[in-house]
């Protein structure tokens, strides 16, 4: 199973966001836009686990998403990694969810689980240069940098399946595997 553990913003944020992105031009061919119902951000990404890994993994993941409290954030500008990806930034309380992160690979780590080790960089991917295209995403850049959604209060983390495309040109179908209420406890 390939996993990932997430925040999955609000349908409101969403749909803003969309509603954004609506006015940026989408007819390079060399970007491939992601789909909205996939937009998340990333907390840990685990890679391939093993199906019999999972009712520890989710047992520790309940017990790190108990230790968090709720926190405000919002998706606010953006950037992009390398000359390939276009993202959403995050605004609000970034040390916490920093901290809610680690707490999340430390817990996927207990599992004997691999956690990407790349430094967290809170986003939301919104779209991607295919192959060694020429596309300049710095206009894309400077058309996110004025854009700011509500904030939102973060009460959950969730753990989600990447399943195959079920087709060319098919964004990867992602599925809940569990989740969890950040409580303070």
């Amino acid at each position: 199973m390939r996993l990932f553990v997430a925040v999955v913003p609000p349908r409101p944020v969403l749909l803003e966001l969309r509603a954004a992105l609506s006015t940026l031009p989408h007819g390079d061919v060399g970007v491939r836009w992601t789909h909205p119902e996939s937009w998340h951000i990333t907390l840990a990404f685990l890679g391939e686990v093993p199906e019999t890994t999972l009712p520890d993994l989710t047992e520790r993941l309940a017990r790190a998403a108990g230790r968090a409290t709720p926190m405000e954030l919002a998706i606010a500008g953006g950037g992009q990694f390398d000359s390939h990806t276009l993202w959403a930034g995050v605004q609000g309380d970034r040390d916490r969810l920093g901290r809610l992160s680690e707490s999340v690979a430390a817990a996927a780590r207990r599992c004997r689980v691999k956690v990407d080790e790349r430094p967290f960089r809170p986003h939301v991917t919104l779209a991607r240069v295919r192959g060694e295209g020429h596309t300049d995403l710095k206009p894309y850049v400077e058309r996110m940098q004025s854009f700011r959604t509500p904030r939102w209060l973060v009460k959950e983390i969730g753990l989600f399946e990447s399943l195959p495309p079920a087709g060319v040109g098919r964004p990867p179908v992602y599925v809940g595997r569990g989740h969890w209420a950040l409580t303070g406890r």
